[in-house]
């Protein structure tokens, strides 16, 4: 059953911290407890300043830390990814396209986009924007192929 995964209680306790930050004083601070138990509970974290859209698929949710940027509909994203700045005050966050599929252990840096239905290989470490429908593989990522 999809409601015992451990995916879908990983994203459905992002949804409960968006949902707790619209309570009017007492939302803010709930939310932080909220989004600090769920860090525990599943050793994965979205940050708070995350934007996420619908469709969001986290098969398998460990050792993922995403930070702050946009996440755009029916993305998936496999375990020990990484979403992050270069340095702690980079401008700018990243952006991840409709569609785009992040295999396990790949790291987006810094503010970069990814396209509509990229797909970014495999311990892959992007950089650099990867067009859409593009497959991103390597250290430092280079596109490949489209998907």
């Amino acid at each position: 059953m999809v409601l015992l995964t451990q995916g879908f209680q990983f994203v459905l306790a992002r949804r409960i911290q968006d949902a707790l930050a619209r309570i009017p004083v007492v939302g803010r601070p709930l939310r932080r407890i909220w989004w600090w138990w769920t860090c525990r509970k599943f050793g994965s974290e979205i940050a708070i300043g995350c934007t996420v859209a619908a469709g969001l698929y986290i098969p398998h949710p460990y050792g993922i830390v995403v930070g702050v940027c946009t996440i755009e509909e029916n993305v998936v994203i496999l375990q020990n990814v990484t979403i992050g700045s270069r340095h702690s005050h980079s401008p700018g966050h990243a952006r991840i396209g409709r569609g785009a599929y992040l295999s396990a252990g790949a790291a987006i840096i810094g503010a970069v986009t990814i396209g509509e239905g990229a797909m970014i290989g495999a311990n892959a470490v992007v950089l650099r924007d990867v067009p859409d429908g593009a497959v991103a593989v390597g250290v430092p990522a280079r596109i490949v192929g489209a998907s």
